[in-house]
């Protein structure tokens, strides 16, 4: 333990750096912004903003405002956190006080995460991470660097002195053997890189966000009364009279649109991953990065219960992949608590999947595909609900719109039809590996022995035709391949069982 660690007495209650007060006033300005926008916007954009009304809503969300002030620097004074025995103790409350027991053994991760407020002040965001809680993490808002450090050393410290009194918690942190592990550096992304990762993202991701907004700010013009107005002027004559000028118009817009939605893939991509580093230790895995919120996170290799990769055409034109790292969670996994490590290359995965699982966990594994009736069935019925909508378009001579829809329809069921040949599994003893993905490719690795729990579901029309749905549950969130031979699911579910049952491994 570092010399700064033994400075910080946790024994007695302490509390956050007095820069939590601003964090959590802005938090909690942050969500009555977000909720209170709409109208915000409408009061001053509308009439309503110059009677009486308007200004009396915008005397009361001041009110409120204030009010959430009072009650963030009240419960920052009522929020204390110490270390008790064998148990780190966080007591909180404004009006009803609540004191929350963190056993040692039950922490999992400790991780730092720091935005421009953070390192202005010198402070990080430490959040912890547990098992068996209602909640997948807590978090303190702003501790000192030194403090954060000191106090991560000694709980990971502590955790290990648990551990060696408990047969049953095998696995030790690599954080804990050394009060600064030792990490070796796997990758590094540099602008450059991130600008390319950016190029080739799903750019149709960005453009809802663009599409959300748009329709958005046409709600809100519309619930003022602009829409009619819009409609109604002269811009109406003009689109009217001019058709050439109106496609015109719309190639633009969807120029506009693409363009729009690659420059804010690129600027996500630079900021969420800027500098971004991805690390190896003994015993796990670290990524480090971000231009804003800088973010230090961990992942246990004990912790992760499946390694996934994928790109599209634009990635694999280049040779780059998304690899994610879906680690054990007490509640439902996400995207947010997932480890994502894009722009990997093939020997980045090589390396992760030979570091957990080793060569020979992939020896002799044989893939099958999912039945046809899955295509014919889905495929059919998406093609018959283009069907009719067409149909109904063309009498009602609405022919610009039945082609669009279409044209809509058949990229749909092609699509379909893609990720229908796509599907495909396979197993041996050690792994299930789980193939798919439409104009792209992905990969899923789920360990036997980590899995959970096994389910068979069947639709009326699955039980008439022999077939079924595998679902495979995990401590990170469940994964399916659907419309296999029933019989065939019956005996995976045999063999996987017996194999989970007998396995002395920990999966946690």
């Amino acid at each position: 333990m570092k010399k700064s660690d033994q400075t910080h007495d946790f024994t007695e209650p302490t509390r956050q750096s007095a820069v939590a007060i601003l964090l959590i006033i802005l938090k909690t300005y942050r969500i009555l912004v977000r909720q209170a926008f709409p109208f915000i916007l409408l009061f001053l954009v509308g009439k309503g903003f110059s009677d009486g009304k308007g200004k009396n809503i915008l005397i009361g969300i001041s009110v409120f405002a204030l009010l959430g002030m009072v009650y963030s620097i009240i419960n920052y004074f009522r929020y204390y956190f110490y270390i008790n025995e064998d148990e780190l103790i966080i007591e909180s409350g404004v009006f009803k006080r609540s004191k929350l027991n963190v056993p040692f053994d039950r922490i999992q991760t400790i991780n730092f995460e720091q935005n421009i407020i953070h390192r202005i002040f010198n402070v990080v965001r430490l959040k912890i991470d547990t098992a068996g809680s209602a909640k997948a993490e807590f978090e303190f808002h702003a501790i000192s660097n030194e403090k954060a450090d000191s106090l991560r050393n000694l709980l990971l410290s502590k955790k290990k002195q648990a551990k060696k009194s408990d047969d049953s918690l095998e696995f030790v942190n690599p954080l804990e053997d050394k009060a600064t592990p030792v990490f070796k550096t796997i990758m590094q992304l540099d602008l450059l890189d991130l600008i390319k990762a950016g190029a080739v993202e799903n750019h149709l991701r960005s453009g809802g966000i663009i599409l959300a907004f748009m329709w958005w700010i046409w709600s809100s013009i519309e619930e003022m009364g602009m829409q009619e107005d819009l409609i109604n002027g002269e811009l109406e004559e003009t689109v009217m009279s001019q058709v050439n000028s109106g496609l015109i118009l719309v190639g633009l817009g969807i120029v506009v649109f693409f363009l729009l939605s690659f420059i804010v893939s690129m600027i996500k991509m630079v900021i969420t991953n800027y500098d971004l580093k991805f690390m190896r230790s003994e015993n796990g895995f670290k990524i480090n990065g971000g231009l804003f919120t800088k973010k230090d996170v961990s992942a246990l290799d004990h912790k992760i219960q499946v390694v996934s990769w994928g790109d599209n055409p634009l990635k694999k034109l280049i040779g780059i992949k998304d690899l994610r790292l879906k680690q054990a969670s007490s509640i439902v996994l996400n995207k947010k608590t997932s480890i994502r490590i894009p722009s990997c290359k093939e020997e980045h995965i090589e390396l992760v999947k030979n570091t957990l699982y080793g060569k020979k966990a992939f020896d002799n594994i044989k893939y099958s595909g999912i039945d046809k009736r899955y295509f014919y069935r889905n495929g059919g019925i998406l093609s018959l609900v283009f069907i009719g909508l067409v149909s109904l378009l063309l009498f009602l001579n609405q022919n610009t719109q039945a082609v669009f829809f279409g044209v809509i329809g058949v990229l749909i069921v092609f699509s379909f039809y893609l990720s229908f040949r796509k599907k495909r599994y396979g197993y041996n003893e050690e792994m299930l590996v789980i193939r798919g993905g439409t104009y792209g490719d992905k990969t899923e690795l789920l360990p036997i022995y980590k899995i959970q729990s096994l389910s068979k579901k069947q639709s009326p029309y699955q039980r008439r035709n022999g077939l079924a749905n595998l679902i495979v549950h995990t401590a990170s969130g469940k994964v399916g391949i659907p419309y296999i031979d029933s019989g065939v699911v019956q005996d995976i579910m045999d063999e996987f069982l017996y194999r989970i049952e007998t396995d002395k491994r920990k999966w946690m």
